[in-house]
Formats: structure tokens, sequence, C-alpha cells
């Protein structure tokens, strides 16, 4: 049997190991490993239980060892708040304060009605949170000269005044802040310091906006310079750094400065925010693409659609001959090309020449497949036709790609249009992609485990992704002088109209090499493959896709496209690629 002494041992050793691992916990905690923390916290739960099973221990030792244990549960409880676990974290919570309720240590019993009542302050229950803050109050009053009082008083200001400005007391809020802030800077609080200051910049900005219409660099300039100290100080910790980093982009977009600095840190939050899953990760996305639309919307390319050479309001006018006549001719097509809307089928038509060899060239002829427009596009005997948006349609572009392909037997098949972009950052409005394979996003498993895509990814002809990615002469210029680049790269093809900015994140998300997306690719290219013709997909960014969808700049779009494709068909010796 162990004697007294040995039991002691064992036990000083024992909690020493429990002090050990909560440092660790902690450690991790800070550093954003959470699932870490709990690993640690959890194991040294399991030591203090062993301690507390012995019955050698004095009262004043198992009052010790029961005040470690409510810490070891209510950092549980602060982790599962770091990931928006808000109704599991409050029964952490609960228990830490049952098992202090009785314990004369004040210490213990105000910081647990502190976390009890901050978890429900996330969880918007905020008079409650406040009652259960007043209570800690209480039990402080008589307790200000201990620094560890003097903590925790730093934290309940800062939690009264999350509770004020969620109630739209904001200057009741920003007063709350400040005392926390005076708190933490007197005693050398630093983290609570940093968390501070990323919550009080919000009462600030509300602040100042209710007292001026317009806010500006010059009131702003403390907060902007507390936020930055915030970021510094925090650079171990990701939870206050994602949160500074947002409240500083919220601060850079509040007032007339370049928006490239909001958005800076808007990624900088959100890329923290992403990699621990922290709660507020949808808010700040939602924030970035806010900014990233406002930015769309000032880089945007401003002009007079009519005043463009490239441009007209009235559709050409291609006389219509009759199919007999056209048999009798010795037209024979090199090229088909495919186009979706009206506004993509004027801007080729517009480019369409008279074939030297035909004098009724160019004009339009009907059959019972549809309209076809006929003529010298570059170098080369042309048909253009005009299928529907989308791939369910009757005339979709399966069905009106494979009938112009039976009836003119061309060399190769090219569908030019307009498409959305993947970023408006690397890319501009009027680019034009050139597709190295189309990718049918529509077709997924959908299982237990999540979405596994399954849909083809046919690539286009090499000769012809050859002949459009080495256009290096080709030139297009945009109404503000700038040229039009060329991408090439995969381009995504569904039966959807996307215009929705979360949709559109995720399908960059599961495809993210692809540059941008349409929605008639994937039937073109599979009547192509199923013909064994030759194809490509040339298509000029028009829009972003974000939920701002319109028109505006989709003769742009048609007509960048459009001329890629009139000067790669101008080289004379290009069918030379088709043996």
């Amino acid at each position: 049997m162990d004697s007294p002494s040995s039991l002691t041992s064992q036990q000083e050793w024992t909690e020493n190991n429990v002090k050990s691992l909560i440092e660790l916990g902690d450690k991790e905690q800070y550093n954003g490993n959470y699932q870490g923390a709990t690993v640690n916290y959890l194991q040294a739960l399991e030591f203090l239980y062993q301690i507390l099973d012995n019955d050698a221990q004095t009262i004043r030792d198992k009052n010790s060892l029961t005040s470690l244990r409510a810490t070891i549960i209510s950092k549980l409880g602060d982790n599962l708040i770091y990931v928006g676990q808000y109704k599991i974290a409050v029964e952490f919570y609960s228990q830490q304060l049952r098992i202090v309720t009785n314990f004369v240590n004040k210490l213990d019993i105000a910081f647990a009605y502190h976390k009890f009542g901050f978890c429900h302050y996330f969880m918007g229950l905020y008079e409650s949170s406040m009652e259960s803050q007043k209570k800690a109050l209480d039990i402080l009053a008589t307790e200000e000269e201990k620094l560890e009082f003097k903590q925790i008083r730093c934290k309940i200001n800062l939690c009264l005044g999350l509770n004020q400005y969620a109630l739209q007391s904001y200057e009741e809020a920003a007063n709350l802040y400040q005392e926390a802030l005076d708190i933490a800077r007197r005693y050398g609080l630093q983290y609570e310091e940093a968390e501070i200051i990323a919550n009080l910049s919000s009462s600030v900005r509300k602040q100042l906006s209710l007292e001026s219409s317009t806010l500006n660099l010059s009131s702003l300039e403390k907060l902007i310079s507390d936020l930055y100290y915030t970021i510094r100080i925090s650079d171990n910790n990701p939870y206050i750094k994602s949160l500074a980093s947002r409240e500083l982009a919220k601060t850079y977009q509040a007032i007339d400065i370049d928006i490239s600095f909001a958005k800076k840190y808007f990624e900088d939050a959100l890329n923290i925010a992403n990699e621990y899953k922290f709660p507020f990760l949808s808010e700040i996305q939602s924030e970035l693409n806010q900014i990233i639309q406002q930015e769309q919307e000032i880089l945007e390319p401003d002009y007079i659609l009519e005043e463009q050479p490239w441009y007209s309001s009235v559709f050409p006018k291609i006389p219509e001959i009759e199919p007999d006549k056209l048999e009798s001719s010795s037209f024979k097509a090199d090229f088909v090309i495919v186009t979706a809307t009206p506004i993509e089928l004027k801007a080729v038509v517009r480019l369409l020449e008279q074939d030297v060899d035909e004098d009724f060239f160019p004009c339009r002829v009907y059959t019972s497949s549809g309209k076809y427009y006929l003529g010298k596009f570059g170098h080369y005997k042309t048909v253009v036709t005009q299928c529907r948006m989308g791939t369910r349609d009757e005339r979709a572009a399966g069905f009106v790609t494979q009938k112009a392909l039976e009836i003119w037997k061309p060399k190769a098949v090219i569908m030019v249009g307009i498409a959305f972009g993947k970023s408006s950052i690397e890319q501009e409005i009027g680019d034009v992609l050139v597709a190295t394979e189309i990718i049918d996003y529509d077709v997924n498993r959908i299982g237990l485990d999540g979405i596994t895509d399954r849909g083809s990814r046919p690539p286009s002809n090499r000769s012809l992704l050859g002949l459009f990615e080495q256009a290096y002469e080709w030139e297009f210029y945009r109404p503000d002088g700038s040229p039009c680049n060329l991408i090439s790269g995969p381009v995504l093809s569904g039966d959807k109209l996307v215009d929705n900015p979360e949709f559109k994140t995720n399908l960059f998300k599961r495809f993210p090499h692809a540059k941008g997306g349409e929605m008639e690719g994937i039937g073109f290219c599979s009547a192509a493959n199923s013909l064994k013709t030759p194809w490509i997909l040339i298509k000029s960014i028009c829009d972003w896709a974000d939920g701002k969808k319109s028109d505006k700049h989709q003769p742009l779009a048609a007509a960048a496209a459009a001329s890629l494709l009139l000067y790669v068909l101008s080289q004379r010796t290009i069918l030379n690629c088709f043996g």
C-alpha cells in the first residue's frame, strides 16, 4: 500500500502533467489548431479525474483541482466558440458554472459567468448575455486590486460593448470598448488589447458616420494605425488577425481611398478564416464579393457603343438565294462557324466578304435544318449559323452543329461568341478565351462523401489550338485604347445561365484551372466529335457572372472573338494543318 508521502508526490507529479497539457493546449489554441488544443485539454481532464478519485486529498487540494477542472471545461468551450459551435459551447460553460458556484474563489465564479454570457452573445441572446456579465461585475466589485480581476474586467467590458453594438447603442458600445482598452493598456494585457481594438473599430466608424455624411482618411487615421498595430501584435493568433484584417478592410472601404487596400485585407482575412474555418468565413466572402463588384464597376470600360468602329445597330443585309442555285455552284465549305446569340451572329456575318469565284456570295439560304449564311471569311469559304442558348433546346448547339456538319462537310468547325470570365483581377472585358478543353460541370455524382465531378473534358483539336494560340500579331482594342488579350485554357460549359457570385466561386473551386464559362460548348463539341470533325471554341469575356449580368459589353466581346477568328482564317495555308 502506498504511503501518504508517496501519494502526495504522485499527485504533484500528475498535477504538473495536467498543467503542462493545459499550457500545450493554450499554445495550440492561440495558433488556431483547435483540434490539437482539444486533444491536450481532454488528456489533461483525464489525468485530473484520476487525481480527483484519490481519497487521500485534502479539501483544499480538491478545491484547487476542481477549479482546474472548471478551467479545462471552459477552454473546451472556447474551442467550440472559435469554430462556431455555440449551442454545444454553452453546455460546457453551463457545466463550468455549476462546478464553481459553491467555490470561495470569486475569480472562478466571475470567469464562469463571463464565459456563459459571452456564448449567449454569439447566440444572439443579448439581454441574457449582459445579465451574465453584470453578475460577473458584481462579484468583481470588491476585488479590483488584483491583476487577474483586471483581466476579466477587461473581457467583460468587451462583451458588454459587443452586446450594445448589436443592440445599436453605438456610443455606449464605444465607451465600454474604450474602458476595456484603457485597462488592457494600463496593465500590459496585449492579447486583450488586440481583441478590443478589432471590435472597437466598428463602433468608431459607426459613430463617425452618424456625425458626418462622409468619412475620410484623417478622421480614421488613428483607427487605421491601431488596426495595423493589432495585426502586428496578433501575428501568431489567427482568430484576432483575421478579425483585425477584416476590420481594417471595412475601414478602408468606408473612406474615399484606393479600393485595392480594402480588397487586400478582405483577402487576408478570408485566407485565414478559410484555413481555420472560422464562423464568420461566409460573411467575409460576401464582403469581398462586394468589393470585387465595386472594383469591376470602377474598371469597367465606359464608352458610347454607337461610336465604335466594330459596331453597327443594323444587321447586315445579306441576299437570299434558292438552294438549287447553290447546288449548281462550286461552293464547298472549308469552315462552319456556329454562334449562339443574334449579337454573336451579327459580329461574324458583318465580316463575311464576297467570293470572287461566286458572284452571289455572301448570301443566305434556308434548308430543312435551318438558316445559313455563306461567304468568304478571311481567306476561306465559310458557312455561318446560329443555335439557341444552352444544351436542352430542340435547336441547341448539339443539334445545329450536327446538321450543319452533315450538310456542309467542312474541314473544321468553330464556335465563336461570348462567355463569362473567371477573375476581373487577372482578366478584362473583351479578353478572348481559346478553349484547350471544354469541361462539362453539370454532370456529377452526389454521394455521402460529397460531390464528385464526372463530366467529360473533351480537348480541342491540337492543330486548331496551335493556330489560335500562336496568333501573336492579332490586335483588337477596347474603346479605352487598351489591347484585348488572348487567354488559352479550359472553359466551363453547363446548362445554367450563371449570374450568382457564390455559385461562381464554388464552380471555380471545383475547377481552379478553368478560365471562364458558357452554355453551348459541350453540346457543340459532342456533335463535332461524333462526326469526327476538328473543332475549337473561341469566346470573349462579356461579364463576370457576379449577380450584375447585363448585355452592355456583349457587342464588344462578340466583336473581339470574331476579330481573332478573322485573323486566323486570313492565313492562306492553314488548311495544310488538316491534311
